[in-house]
């Protein structure tokens, strides 16, 4: 996101609308017992908004946004990065600011804007910040007409997400399953698929075009998980107006073991069978046959798509409600989104996260 002029929303006086996903194993019991017993939010209204089922969540973030809305209230997400991305995309929709509890697997976007891991701490400082009117502007991506948050992609990346489903439902949803699940996907053959890539560099930039034959494409909007891994991309994704596009080619098994070692340990960079770079967006096409939908990763979730796809840059800030200074959980530094010029109207990884880039967000 460039820098420009962007209108803080207003201050949210009203409810708390608390988004909360329904997992398999979650004691919901356990968990209203737990924030609710944060003596700084017993001060506030909360309204808790809980599917019946867990594809329930869009529906609900959506509504629980417009209640936002309607009553000058906060809309929270309190889950994983699936969970954000739904209330994000509603609360981007409905002009609100969003403020997250931390509760997924990896919790990419949390550890990259400084949020407290931990469930309490993160209710008390999130409440810290709306007092203190602390907002922050906060850079999100387009893929057709999804929003992410953290990142997009084709190919792989959407079947290791299927894999740890499966996995987390035989095993639990804990990081090593994830991990063993997603190292495993990337073991099991894959085939690879010409794409037609239209990128610019930056805003009015010419377009390029090039085609590549890759198992996975990846569009990264997250510095910390791209930073992780090693590509030096993470820096102008931090600095804002550009998102890193990622490809693997098609290689061998012990290749793609070298793959998983170099992004393991942040050399992904040095990788012969990995392609990079930066661009404000970009268009993929099939080169040849043109299927006519194409499954499509983003922020842990998947959904059918008909190519082509255009990752974009949204023009409107997400507003996140979130102390200051920005504390994140390593390098690089803060995105240039934040401190935006604006116009106010009146009123690490933590242990045993290997290979974090390669791991479905």
């Amino acid at each position: 996101m460039t820098p420009s002029e962007h209108t803080l929303p207003p201050q949210p006086r009203g409810p708390i609308h608390l988004v909360v996903p329904r997992r398999p194993g979650a004691d919901l019991d356990l968990l209203r017992a737990k924030l609710e017993g944060v003596p700084a939010l017993q001060a506030h209204d909360v309204v808790w908004h809980v599917p019946d089922r867990r594809g329930d969540i869009v529906q609900l973030a959506e509504r629980a946004a417009q209640a936002a809305q309607d009553d000058g209230g906060l809309v929270v997400a309190a889950g994983g990065d699936g969970t954000i991305n739904a209330v994000a995309s509603a609360a981007l929709r409905a002009g609100v600011p969003l403020g997250v509890v931390p509760m997924g697997t990896f919790n990419y976007f949390s550890r990259e804007h400084g949020l407290a891991l931990d469930p309490e701490t993160a209710v008390q400082d999130l409440l810290q910040a709306l007092h203190a009117g602390d907002l922050r502007a906060v850079q999100v991506g387009f893929v057709n007409r999804r929003l992410f948050v953290v990142n997009a992609s084709v190919g792989l990346y959407p079947k290791m997400l299927a894999d740890r489903e499966m996995a987390s439902r035989r095993f639990g949803r804990k990081r090593w399953v994830a991990v063993a699940a997603a190292v495993w996907s990337l073991f099991r053959p894959a085939s690879g698929r010409r794409w037609r890539v239209v990128t610019k560099t930056h805003q009015g930039a010419a377009a390029q075009q090039e085609e590549h034959l890759v198992t996975t494409l990846f569009v990264g909007n997250n510095p910390l998980q791209l930073d992780r891994m090693g590509l030096p991309q993470a820096q102008k994704v931090a600095d804002g107006g550009h998102l890193a596009v990622v490809m693997l080619k098609p290689q061998g098994r012990w290749a793609i073991a070298r793959t998983v070692w170099n992004a393991a340990t942040g050399q992904l960079d040095k990788d012969n069978a990995v392609v990079s770079m930066a661009c404000s967006e970009l268009t993929v096409t099939p080169a040849s046959w043109r299927p006519p939908q194409v499954k499509v990763a983003f922020d842990g979730e998947r959904e059918w798509m008909t190519p082509p796809l255009h990752f974009r840059i949204s023009a409107r800030p997400l507003w996140l409600v979130a102390p200051s200074p920005l504390q994140r959980d390593g390098a690089p530094p803060p995105r240039a989104a934040e401190p935006l010029p604006v116009t106010v109207e009146p009123e690490a990884p933590a242990p045993g996260a290997a290979a974090p880039g390669l791991l479905p967000a």
